[in-house]
């Protein structure tokens, strides 16, 4: 045999050799299982996030807030912005400033804008333009005030509608922290 045959194999054999000990110390190691330790369900914190809600005060004639508890596993602003009204009409619900029914609401965000189609029945249980006023903002300043967007559109049974009972609501309203 040729000398550069000799040492081509035995370069060959030198790297078959340094392959299988290395590929058997890998084999070792992947025998070896490394405990992992998982937090308890006691060491996980879990981060509240809390937002105003606004509900009337028929005798004062003003505006109240109480801060809410948001659901913590809701991901996009859509459901945070649903998780707010559910829990605002309850609130408003048990105050009795609406009745207790099934009503029908979606809020939808488009360009920095809140549209909220509300069921008829929630604005028409005002007596006055005053107390439809204050329903309307109690909406209007819980659904901003957490931020995102810049006004609140108003639809009655997914339609722009002049007024329910009282007061036009055929436009744009922002926050009023005043109201």
């Amino acid at each position: 045999m040729s000398y550069k045959l000799k040492s081509f194999l035995v370069i060959l054999i030198v790297i078959v050799v340094g392959t299988g000990i290395y590929s058997n110390k890998l084999n070792k190691k992947s025998e070896i299982i490394t405990p992992i330790s998982t937090p308890t369900f006691e060491s996980m914190e879990v981060t509240k996030v809390t937002t105003p809600i606004f509900f009337p005060n028929l005798k004062q004639g003003k505006l109240n807030s109480e801060d809410i508890n948001l659901i913590s596993n809701l991901s996009n602003q859509q459901d945070i912005l649903k998780d707010i009204l559910f829990q605002l009409i309850k609130k408003l619900e048990d105050k009795n400033i609406i009745k207790k029914e099934n009503f029908k609401y979606e809020v939808y965000l488009k360009n920095r804008t809140l549209y909220l189609d509300l069921d008829s029945k929630i604005l028409s249980s005002a007596k006055t333009p005053q107390e439809e006023l204050l329903l309307i903002y109690s909406f209007v300043n819980s659904l901003l005030t957490p931020g995102g967007a810049d006004n609140v559109v108003l639809l009655i049974n997914g339609i722009p509608t002049d007024k329910v009972n009282f007061i036009n609501i055929n436009k744009s309203y922002k926050l009023n922290s005043n109201i």
